[in-house]
């Protein structure tokens, strides 16, 4: 049987790790202590010289990883994901490495896709979103969280299907004040795309 409580609460670790400002997660910019970095495959290959074909494979064109170490470098291919896409991509490959996982079987893809849902979409943030009546369809989590229809179809299903832990209490408190100043304030804003103007280099 497939072990989805341990992905949610590692999300739910690494987002009160984080200096929570929106109520979008960025994870292209999470605090991984410095374990995990982000940037795009064409960036990166013009950083060290090489084609972004050189860290593409037909199985992985989306998102590939590289790892010296202890230190993951996530790549995203900037030309072929959409947003919603590419923000996913890069949480299902954090959640690949939080969990672990040392091989990409269907148990692993699962529980790198509820990672992803739980960091990008908080279940106790979206359910408070629905209880204050700012979300009241899947649609709406698109605009929120930046996710794709897809996904927020069935993130939406899910929500207020569980009993809420302490830990993921705690979480809600960190993000009240910020539903707080979003939900009076003006429009949800899309971060800005991240640059990286100093990535490490990993051959």
């Amino acid at each position: 049987m497939l072990n989805f409580a341990r992905p949610q609460q590692l999300a739910i670790k690494l987002l009160l790790r984080q200096n929570i400002t929106s109520i979008r997660t960025d994870p292209f910019h999470l605090n991984c202590n410095g374990t995990i970095l982000v940037d795009s495959i064409q960036h990166y290959a013009s950083c060290v010289g090489l084609s972004p074909e050189d860290f593409m494979s037909e199985s992985a064109k989306d998102c590939v990883v590289l790892q010296k170490g202890p230190l993951y470098l996530i790549l995203y291919n900037n030309f072929i994901l959409c947003s919603a896409r590419k923000r996913w991509s890069v949480a299902h490959e954090i959640g690949h490495i939080c969990c672990r996982h040392t091989s990409d079987g269907p148990a692993e893809e699962a529980q790198a896709n509820t990672f992803a849902a739980s960091l990008l979409v908080p279940s106790i943030v979206a359910e408070e979103l629905v209880r204050r009546k700012v979300v009241r369809s899947p649609k709406d989590l698109c605009g929120i969280f930046g996710i794709s229809v897809q996904a927020a179809e069935l993130r939406y299903q899910e929500l207020f299907c569980h009993p809420k832990t302490a830990l993921e209490q705690e979480l809600l408190d960190r993000y009240l004040p910020v539903i707080e100043e979003e939900i009076h304030g003006p429009m949800i804003s899309i971060p800005h795309r991240p640059t990286f103007e100093h990535a490490p280099v990993i051959l």
